[in-house]
This record gives C-alpha cells, sequence and structure tokens, in this order.
C-alpha cells in the first residue's frame, strides 16, 4: 500500500521488480474484482486522498516585507532618514518610491514562482476509470487508494503510479517524467530492482499519458508517494539561491553600511579636536553619511535589467527573474536537454540502408530515384497508420510521421501510394513477432508488405550470408549511433483468392523479399552545432542530461560538438549515478559531458556537484522532471512551446522557440549587463569615493565643510544618477562573447576594481581640494563651496564618457552607438 513506501530509496518498495502475484498479495486485493468500497473508505482515511500536498505558505503581507531585508534597501532607507532629517523631503520621497518599485518587481516576480506546485496538481486527470467490486466505474482521481485497479486506453492520463498486469499494444508517453522522445512500450515480466525510471517498463506513472493500447494496472502509490510526487516534495524542499548580481549588490551595500560607520566616527573624532560644535559634527556627519551612499543604484540596476528584457523578449527569451538577465553573463556551465532543445524534437528518417549494404540519407532521397528507394518508400507508406490532412499536416505516432516525411523528402505523395495501392487486412505489431504486416490490393492482385525489428524481418527472407553481412554490419552501426532501425519486406503478388483477414500469420509472412532499412533519430537542431561552438569559444561548458538511452545521447552530443576527445567524453547513466557520493560524483562531472537515463534527483545532485564547484550552473529543461533542477540551479530555463507549465513556473527564463542557440543570445546579453553594471557601480563608487575623500581632508585640514548635504544629494541623484542610467543602457558588443573573457562572482570585486576606484576617486579627491584650498583662501566660503560643486559636477560628467567601455574610447564607439548618453 501506500503506507508501505518511504522517502528512503534504501527501503522503498519496487513493485516493478516483483511479480504482479506478489504484488497483488502485498496489497491485499483480487485483481478479477477488485476492492470493495468498505476497503477503499478504509484505506482512504488511514493513507490520504491522492494529490499533491503543499508546505507552509507565506501571506502575501510578510512576502512584500521581505523584500526590504536586503542590505541593498538598508541602505537606501537610511538614505530616506538622513534626507528627511535634513528637510529634503523631495529626495526622501524619490528614495521611497525606488524602494517600494524594487520591492513591488521582487514581490510579483516571488508570487509566481509558487504556481510551480500549482501546475503539478493539474496535470492529475479529473476522473478515472477502476475496478470496484467486480465493476468499471468511473472515480474521481482524488479518492484513488493504493490497490486500486486502474482501466485505461489511449488517450487517458494516468492517476497514480501502478504496476501492469494486462497490456494490449500498450504504450505510454512518460516524457514528462524521463524526458524519452519516443512512447515507452509496456510489459508484463518483472525489470531489475536498481533500474532507472526510464526502464520500468512494466509500471505506469502518475501524469503521463496513454499513447496507444489498453490495459489494466494495480496502484502501488499515490499522492506525494508517486514519482510526480517525489518531484513535487524536491520542489518544495528547494530553495533558490541569490543570483550573482544580488550577491554582489549585497556586498556594495554591506562595505558601504560599514563605510558609513566609519566615517561617523572619524568626523566626530576630528570635532571634537577642533572643537566644533554637536551640531556642525552632527550635519559634517550626515554630509558624509550622504557622500557614501549611492541612492541612485537600486535604479539604476533595475533600469539596466529592464532594458535587457526588452532586447531579449525580441530574441524569443522571456524573463520571469530580472537579476537573471545578469546570471547569465556569469555561466559557465549549461546543463541542456536534448529532445527539443538541442534536437528538433521530431523524429525523422536520417538514412535509408539497403540490402547491399548500400545507403544514402534522407535529405538526398530527392534526388535519388532509384527503383529500390521507391519501393522501400512505398512498402514503407503503407505500411504506417499515420495520416495525412487536409493542410498537408502528418499526425500519428512519431515512427509512423517520419515514414509519411520520408516520401515526401523523396518527391512521391502518401496519399497518392496508398490510394493506389488500398489496404485490405492488417497483423497488428506485438511484442513477440516484434513487427507487423499490411496486405494491399494493386491491379488485381494483392502483396503483403511487413515492417518490423530487422533481426525479426530478416528470419522471413532470403537473403545470401554477403547480405546478411552487409545488414548486421549495418544495424550495428547505425545502433551504437543511437538510431532507431526499421526493416522492411514485401512478398511477391498473389492472386486475390483469400479471405486475407482470416488467413494466419504463417501463411501471411513468407517468401519474402528484403527490400532494406531506414535509420530514424531525432535530429540536431542545424543552429546547435554553432551555437554550442560560441558556448566553447565563451569558456562555457555545456553538457547534456536526457532519459533517452545512452547510445542515443552520446551519439547527438558527438553531433552537435559537445563530446570532446580525450578530455570530456564520458557517459553515465541514472544505475552509474546512484553508485557514486556526492564527493565522487563532484570529481566525475569535470570530464562527463553525457548524462543519460537519469532520473529527477539525478539532474538535482549533478546540478548542486557543478555549484559545489564554484561554477554559476544554467540548467534547461521542458518536463516534470526537471523542476526540481530548474529551480536549483543558478538559472531554470525552461521551454515555452513545447515545455510544461510546472517547468516554467520553476524557471527563471523561458525560450519561446525552444531553441538551444536562443541561449547563446542570452549569454551575450548577459555578459552585456555585466560589463555595463560593472562599469556602472565602478562609476557610482569613484565619485562617492572623492565625496567622501573631499569632505575628509577639508575636516583633517580644519576647514569648513565644503558641501552641505544637499549638494551631495543631488550629485549623487541627478549629476551621478542620469549618466549612470546611460551607461545602463550601453548597447552590447556584437563580439563580446570572443572577445571579453567570462565573467565570475569571484573577480566582481577584484584588486583592479578597487584600484581603479580608488585610483579615479582619489584623483578626483585631490583636485577638488586643491581648488577649494586655493578657493577659501582668496574667497568667501559660500563662494569655494561653489567651485568645488561645480568641479565635482563637471568631474562626474566628463568621467562618464571614458566609462562606456573596458578598453575603447568614447570617439572609438562613437556618439551614436548610445544616444541616451549624450541625451542626459
Amino acid at each position: 500500500m501506500s503506507g508501505d513506501h518511504s522517502s528512503d530509496k534504501a527501503t522503498r518498495y519496487t513493485p516493478w521488480a516483483n511479480s504482479i502475484e506478489e504484488v497483488a498479495a502485498r496489497l491485499k486485493v483480487d485483481r478479477a474484482q477488485g476492492l470493495g468500497a468498505e476497503e477503499v473508505q478504509q484505506r482512504r482515511e488511514e493513507f490520504g486522498a491522492n494529490e499533491m500536498k503543499e508546505g507552509e505558505r507565506v501571506s502575501p503581507l510578510m512576502r512584500f516585507f521581505a523584500q526590504l531585508k536586503s542590505p541593498v534597501v538598508l541602505v537606501l532607507l537610511l538614505a530616506t532618514l538622513v534626507s528627511a532629517l535634513i528637510g529634503e523631503f523631495v529626495d526622501a520621497i524619490a528614495i521611497v518610491a525606488i524602494v517600494c518599485l524594487n520591492s513591488i518587481i521582487s514581490y510579483v516576480q516571488e508570487a509566481k514562482a509558487e504556481a510551480a506546485i500549482e501546475a503539478l496538481k493539474k496535470l492529475a486527470a479529473p476522473r478515472t476509470r477502476v475496478l470496484r467490486d467486480g465493476q468499471v466505474l468511473e472515480a474521481p482521481s482524488g479518492e484513488i487508494v493504493a490497490g486500486d485497479i486502474l482501466v485505461f486506453e489511449a488517450g487517458d492520463y494516468v492517476a497514480a503510479d501502478a504496476r501492469i498486469f494486462e497490456a494490449n499494444q500498450l504504450t505510454v508517453d512518460e516524457s514528462l517524467l524521463t524526458g524519452e522522445s519516443m512512447p515507452t512500450g509496456k510489459i508484463l515480466n518483472a525489470v531489475g530492482e536498481s533500474v532507472g525510471l526510464g526502464d520500468r517498463t512494466n509500471m505506469i506513472f502518475a501524469g503521463t499519458a496513454v499513447s496507444t493500447g489498453a490495459g489494466k494496472a494495480l496502484v502501488t502509490a499515490i499522492g506525494m508517494e508517486t514519482e510526480i510526487g517525489s518531484i513535487a516534495g524536491m520542489l518544495e524542499g528547494t530553495k533558490k539561491e541569490k543570483t550573482p548580481l544580488q550577491s554582489r549588490l549585497e556586498e556594495v551595500s554591506s562595505k558601504l553600511l560599514l563605510l558609513c560607520l566609519g566615517v561617523v566616527v572619524l568626523i566626530s573624532v576630528f570635532g571634537f579636536i577642533h572643537g566644533e560644535t554637536w551640531l556642525v559634527i552632527s550635519m559634517t556627519a550626515i554630509s558624509l553619511g550622504v557622500a557614501a551612499i549611492p541612492e541612485g543604484l537600486p535604479a539604476v540596476v533595475t533600469l539596466a535589467l529592464a532594458l535587457a528584457v526588452r532586447r531579449m523578449t525580441k530574441r524569443n527569451v522571456i524573463i520571469r527573474h530580472l537579476p537573471s538577465v545578469e546570471t547569465l553573463g556569469s555561466t559557465d556551465v549549461i546543463c541542456t536537454d536534448k529532445t527539443g532543445t538541442l534536437t528538433t524534437g521530431k523524429m525523422r528518417v536520417r538514412d535509408v540502408l539497403f540490402a547491399d549494404g548500400q545507403s544514402i540519407s534522407a535529405n538526398d532521397a530527392a534526388r535519388a530515384h532509384s527503383p529500390e528507394l521507391s519501393r522501400l518508400v512505398r512498402s514503407a507508406v503503407l505500411c504506417s497508420n499515420a495520416s495525412l490532412n487536409q493542410n498537408g499536416e502528418i499526425t500519428g505516432d512519431p515512427t509512423e510521421v517520419a515514414l509519411l516525411c520520408l516520401a515526401k523528402d523523396a518527391g512521391m505523395h502518401p496519399k497518392e501510394i496508398s490510394a493506389a495501392s488500398p489496404r485490405i487486412a492488417e497483423w497488428s505489431f506485438d511484442s513477440v513477432r516484434k513487427r507487423m504486416s499490411v496486405a494491399t490490393r494493386e491491379g488485381g492482385q494483392v502483396i503483403i508488405h511487413v515492417k518490423g525489428a530487422p533481426e525479426s524481418i530478416l528470419s522471413l527472407c532470403s537473403v545470401t550470408d554477403e547480405q546478411s553481412g552487409h545488414i548486421t554490419k549495418l544495424m550495428e552501426t547505425f545502433s551504437c549511433q543511437g538510431h532507431r532501425l526499421l526493416a522492411f519486406a514485401q512478398s511477391e503478388p498473389q492472386p486475390d483468392a483469400h479471405k486475407w483477414a482470416e488467413l494466419s500469420l504463417e501463411r501471411v509472412e513468407q517468401n519474402l523479399t528484403y527490400l532494406g532499412m531506414v535509420a530514424i533519430a531525432d535530429p540536431p537542431r542545424p543552429e546547435s552545432v554553432g551555437a554550442i561552438a560560441a558556448c566553447k569559444k565563451a569558456g562555457i561548458r555545456v553538457v547534456m542530461i536526457t532519459g533517452d538511452h545512452p547510445a542515443t545521447a552520446k551519439a547527438i552530443a558527438s553531433e552537435l560538438g559537445i563530446v570532446i576527445p580525450g578530455k570530456f567524453e564520458e557517459v553515465l547513466t541514472g544505475v552509474d549515478l546512484a553508485k557514486l557520493s556526492q564527493k565522487e560524483l563532484e570529481i566525475r562531472v569535470k570530464t562527463t559531458a553525457v548524462y543519460a537515463r537519469v532520473a529527477p534527483e539525478d539532474k538535482l545532485r549533478i546540478v548542486e556537484a557543478w555549484k559545489a564547484l564554484g561554477s554559476v550552473v544554467a540548467m534547461t529543461g521542458d518536463g516534470v522532471n526537471d523542476a526540481p533542477a530548474l529551480k536549483a540551479a543558478s538559472i531554470g530555463i525552461s521551454m515555452g512551446r513545447g515545455g510544461t507549465e510546472v517547468a516554467r513556473q520553476a524557471s527563471s527564463m523561458i525560450l519561446a522557440d525552444d531553441n538551444f542557440a536562443t541561449i547563446v543570445s542570452a549569454v551575450e546579453e548577459g555578459r552585456g549587463i555585466f560589463g555595463s553594471m560593472r562599469r556602472t557601480i565602478q562609476y557610482l563608487l569613484s565619485g562617492n569615493l572623492a565625496e567622501i575623500l573631499v569632505m575628509l581632508g577639508a575636516a583633517l585640514a580644519g576647514w569648513p565643510a565644503p558641501l552641505a548635504p544637499v549638494h551631495l544629494l543631488w550629485i549623487n541623484l541627478v549629476t551621478d544618477g542620469l549618466p549612470a542610467l546611460a551607461l545602463a543602457a550601453e548597447p552590447v558588443p556584437k563580439d563580446i562573447l570572443a572577445s571579453e573573457s567570462k565573467p565570475s562572482p569571484k573577480n566582481f570585486f577584484s584588486r583592479k576594481f578597487y584600484g581603479e576606484v580608488g585610483f579615479v576617486g582619489g584623483m578626483t579627491a585631490a583636485l577638488a581640494l586643491a581648488v577649494y584650498g586655493y578657493a577659501i583662501n582668496t574667497a568667501d566660503e559660500i563662494t569655494a563651496r561653489s567651485y568645488v560643486f561645480s568641479f565635482l559636477v563637471f568631474a562626474e560628467l566628463f568621467r562618464s564618457f571614458a566609462s562606456r567601455h573596458e578598453s575603447k574610447t568614447y570617439f572609438q564607439l562613437g556618439p551614436r552607438s548610445n544616444i541616451y548618453h549624450l541625451l542626459v
């Protein structure tokens, strides 16, 4: 029962490893009758409802006040208090508005994240069919209990995890859990206890959909104990970490708070030494505090990120969390899904393989015009159960669709082929024969066409030893490359003298002529190769994590350039990962390019291993199984077209076109934001340092305060703030990935950064003090203050021209590249 389960894998019951008789005995249920009404009620009371549980919710008011805890906000609130004390209420109101704007934005983004669990709930089927007291009836999914018998067919959504005991051509789409691109064929026999989720082929899982066939299954887990419930638990327990930008800004703010405290203490000491009054000392200390606080910094950051979001929207990137834009610039590892992201997500014939060992690519099929190709394509169309609608769209099983697409690529029309050779009988595919056959009427005669696994088809055909050797070699080669192989054969024309549908398979499937094979795979997106190459140049490691077969995954990874021979080529499966401790995994991730057949908790472990090594990790995904890792990653990237709502709600960024190449565009924007933020913060801090040094220098010299608090606020909010906003709007250089080194949270405030801030601030302060010293001795105090104020204003404005780029001058960049800078 559900009560037998545990979140601890070591003790968790594994029904897939037991016979159905053992499972039924454990659950105390008669498979022919199902549970009785009283037993259902008793189990529901004992084990609870079949639904996702939620953690403790935070009230909207508390969530809003939580946004006010960061050092950035504390600095701004201090600036508000200072402004109010000196009577500058307009400045105080402006700062409060900035605080509220940033808090509201953060509140809205955090509130959206809670929708992930709600989206998980919606995946459950509202009602499902169960066998109870010997009768098949419909029941609400929330009332399903362990021991219930589910009855399902094609198109049904599964309400709980269950062990299959009846199956008729049953396949299930489990992509949201496993990432497997093809529907999974189901069996009845027990499988190994330690097999991964994708290989538990005698189980069906809550939230998945039945693709073909029908069957019955015994419920073994409900609610939070299902695989999807386990994901919900991980999602609830995974906390989103601060982005590098948030950490950096908090670092700046913390240091500024300490600096404010330090300068207040210093000015008080010097004031007492010079015998000044408490009023003078207090006003000077307040002035220094104002000088230390860059009031416009949050506004600058918000505007820069908002402009980046606007640019990225035009490049098919939807940002759900503003700081995520900058996080991408620091990314050095991208853990990406395969299906639909690196690949097209659509199964297609890649190669056509003939009996003599020759082969052609599907792209060359239109130019081939060979009789052998025509015969094979005709047989493939006649054996396909996919359909072509009036709009020219092909629908059906992905493999069947691929066969009709091959015909279209070869210049042959599927409808014309089917019309010329109508089907009069079909012998469906089954897991024992591993093939299907059809009888078609062609010109008064009947031809049998057979499609299936190559070894199954070859057993029905007369081929020479040489042909058999060629075919076997092709099978080995393409299977190792991760392709799915289908072989085709047909009979000689026969008289239409039978009731074909009533003939035995032994009579139908004999004396066949082997036509060839097709290799089917989900092809890489053409742009993915260039995108991955760009990532390599930018110092970003790309890792593939997928639920597909290891051979398929490595073949695609090699084709895309993810695998680097001799350096970064290892392939690990979910079973391999289960044997590794987290410390061992942290060592192995450095050389592992591909992870296949992984479970949701495996993806989470991989992300955490890279983060433990100090990497900034981006994680892409589209399924429910990706959600915990998406939330735990430095930045989670979900798919907008083919992705699930659960994945989208758990992510910080959505790809509107589901294209890996779009991530590279986003990384460019992130690098650009990193550079502009670094230059803008450096610009603001050097100006503030100059103001502090001017005030301290004057105090040490025994001169009157050169600047009043209102002067400092004006410089910080207007003279510093507007040019800083223009610097934040600086466009991203086109060659940024190739020309600039990868940024890192560790080197944002490097010695070079502080050295430049100190040099510029010190030089500006020295010149300002020289001006003030000359003026205080040759003119009155008001005139001297005017000189210093004017000097600092023009120094800030002219210095902004040099802050637009790390290495290029203003004239090299040109005024037209950032018209905002001239306007302010």
